[in-house]
């Protein structure tokens, strides 16, 4: 099997390629590196880019909170809905590990 590698804020696909776009914590990834807001909205500009236009979907899945989170979903350059979803684990504790191991989702469809 033969993978290809790319650069997530400079991809090579063409405009509304893909149906869905799935990211699991690449976002987190990225808002501990160098420049991180910029990269962060070159990675949503770029995904918003590939999808398609009826109804693509970017779903990220994250340990980010809302408040820390949403604002990068939420900026005017984008064209999409945004979604939001917490999965709890199952066994827990407490109130505490309940909310570090919980996981954010972000579902974002992308409008025409």
């Amino acid at each position: 099997m033969v993978y290809e590698v790319m650069d997530v804020c400079d991809m090579t696909y063409p405009d509304n390629f893909f149906d869905v776009a799935i990211d699991k914590s690449t976002i987190d990834a990225i808002l501990c590196g160098d420049n991180p807001y910029l990269n962060t909205c070159l990675l949503l500009k770029e995904s918003q880019r590939v999808l398609k236009e009826d109804g693509g979907l970017y779903i990220a899945i994250s340990y980010g909170k809302p408040e820390t989170r949403s604002v990068h979903f939420e900026r005017k350059c984008f064209s999409w809905a945004l979604k939001e979803y917490i999965f709890y684990p199952v066994n827990y504790k407490d109130e505490k590990e309940k909310e570090e191991k919980s996981h954010y989702i972000y579902v974002c469809t992308k409008n025409e």
